[in-house]
């Protein structure tokens, strides 16, 4: 029988992680390396078969095994400032495809009376790499954590008290991640445990629990930290940008003499940037519903299905959304207004005949440079929220020479946006607060070539307006052509009877609202001829 030692010690056990005891070799990879090494020792000799039989025989076992082993293995090697995001992001895709496939076991077991309730190796490696992914703060993994916390308080003993407090503390602040306080790069990770544990106890006390920020940051970080004193304390709040240090120029003037420039990008950033920008606070979902059915009768069903998403969130925040429909059909109005009723800021991005990347940011080696996107637009909001509409996403341009927006925009569809690089700014900004609704007129296409972004948005099939929608539309219409033109009711009033009537005789059923706007705008000119006529 072969020895199961790992290579260079003994993993520490995950209740001693639970419990405050630092991981072996003080970081992740080694810890979750000497862990796999101890129980698979065929890793390190390469002999595949017997790696599947110490896996059961279950090939996607063995597979994601493999897969955890050379992230740590690949991350021990690497020294660079991004290896620490490279490995969060796959111990993240591995933890969820453990959870796949224990979910998936107990089923079956569960079906043949033969699961009894406890994890062997394959849960054991599941909560380690829980446990990592939280401190690197990925939301779903502190959120699965809490089960891996009250599963070891159940038996906490004399000395464990830590285990009760979290548990506590966990149940506190669900859906509150926010709470456990900012992950910022280059800084230390999450201590998710131990911040549940300070609030479990004080409540236990019966004190107020109160989110401690961390002490232990890098210099210019923690100089910053120390400088901004508008962190929003009554909420939910991200730090998109966490220094502008590392960038050229001065924070205080930007001005180069001589220069083409008026502003360096550090003069440009700097303001942003060492802050924590309030996220949107979910408001009255049933208002909101009220008035966007009101506005939009015949999108019921969608208006549903992106509200009740945000049932018990903390802010807003709108899984991406794919609106397909026929031209005219009020795509780009609907997701405008379900922004705007939300309290989210909204920018129109036009996809139609896009033929690059630049929507990702763009080097500042160019002759000319600016951030992404998403991260201009929050800094114009001032906020850590936001919503983009990707209008007409089915028409980009299918050259690639500069990279492709439907294959750029992928990360920020997932929790990778928490960690993306900008490339102008040169550092990961966290934009995992900005919400992204698309609009096609067809899909087809699409999930040929990019399947990978069809599997990323829910999509929506919007309806054309019915004959009973007429009236609602109408004044929608009317409203938006007053506000154009600045006027009010008294000098642009609804359309009556015979007005509306002369638009109904020409709508269609599931018809287009752009016609309906056409017809409206006839109708009017036709009355304005008619009063200078008078």
């Amino acid at each position: 029988m072969r020895r199961r030692t790992a290579h260079f010690g003994r993993a520490t056990d995950v209740r001693a992680l639970l419990l405050g005891e630092a991981p072996y070799g003080g970081s992740p990879q080694r810890d979750v390396y000497a862990a796999l090494a101890g129980r698979y020792p065929e890793l390190l000799t390469g002999e595949r078969d017997q790696l599947l039989l110490a896996c059961g025989g279950s090939r996607e076992w063995a597979a994601v095994v493999t897969s955890v082993w050379h992230a740590v293995s690949d991350r021990l090697g690497r020294q660079n400032r991004y290896a620490d995001d490279w490995l969060a992001i796959r111990l993240h895709t591995a933890w969820q495809e453990m959870a796949r496939l224990l979910d998936q076991r107990r089923t079956i077991e569960q079906e043949l009376e033969l699961y009894d309730g406890e994890d062997d190796d394959l849960g054991a490696l599941r909560d380690r790499v829980c446990f990592h992914s939280s401190a690197f703060g990925n939301e779903e993994a502190i959120a699965a954590l809490q089960r891996v916390v009250w599963y070891h308080a159940k038996t906490y003993g004399p000395g464990e008290e830590r285990l009760l407090h979290a548990g506590v503390g966990a149940s506190m602040s669900e859906g509150q991640t926010w709470r456990v306080g900012t992950c910022l790069p280059g800084g230390p990770p999450y201590d998710v445990v131990g911040t549940w544990a300070e609030i479990g106890a004080d409540a236990l006390r019966g004190l107020t629990p109160k989110p401690k920020a961390a002490t232990t940051l890098p210099s210019h970080v923690q100089a910053i930290v120390e400088a901004r004193k508008t962190v929003v304390e009554d909420g939910p709040s991200l730090m998109v940008l966490a220094s502008t240090e590392h960038l050229p120029g001065t924070a205080k003037n930007g001005d180069k003499p001589g220069s083409s420039s008026s502003s360096t990008p550090r003069a440009e950033w700097a303001p942003f940037a060492g802050r924590r920008w309030p996220l949107a606070r979910v408001r009255d979902l049933a208002a909101a519903r009220a008035e966007l059915v009101a506005e939009f009768p015949y999108a019921e069903g969608i208006i549903d299905a992106v509200l009740r998403d945000l049932a018990g969130r903390p802010h807003v925040y709108v899984r991406p959304v794919l609106l397909v429909g026929p031209p005219g059909s009020g795509k780009t109005r609907l997701a405008r207004r379900i922004a705007e009723v939300l309290g989210l800021g909204v920018q129109v991005y036009s996809a139609s005949g896009s033929s690059d990347a630049s929507f990702l940011s763009t080097s500042r080696q160019w002759a000319t440079g600016r951030a992404s996107i998403p991260l201009q637009l929050l800094k114009r909001l001032q906020s850590a929220s936001g919503l983009i509409i990707l209008d007409e996403i089915d028409k980009v341009g299918t050259g690639t020479t500069n990279g492709s927006l439907l294959d750029g925009i992928l990360p920020l569809l997932t929790d990778d946006a928490r960690r993306f690089f900008d490339s102008y700014v040169e550092s990961p900004v966290d934009l995992s607060g900005v919400s992204y609704i698309a609009t096609a007129n067809d899909v087809a296409g699409l999930k040929r070539s990019h399947p990978a972004l069809c599997d990323r948005f829910r999509i929506l099939a919007i309806p054309g307006p019915r004959r009973e929608d007429l009236p609602v539309l109408l004044r929608g219409v009317m409203q938006e052509i007053r506000s154009e033109r600045g006027l009010d009711e008294h000098w642009l009033p609804d359309l009556d009877g015979e007005e509306a009537e002369i638009v109904e005789v020409h709508f269609q059923e599931g018809g287009s609202v752009r016609l309906v706007r056409r017809l409206v705008e006839t109708v009017l000119a036709s009355r304005e001829h008619l009063a200078v006529r008078n």
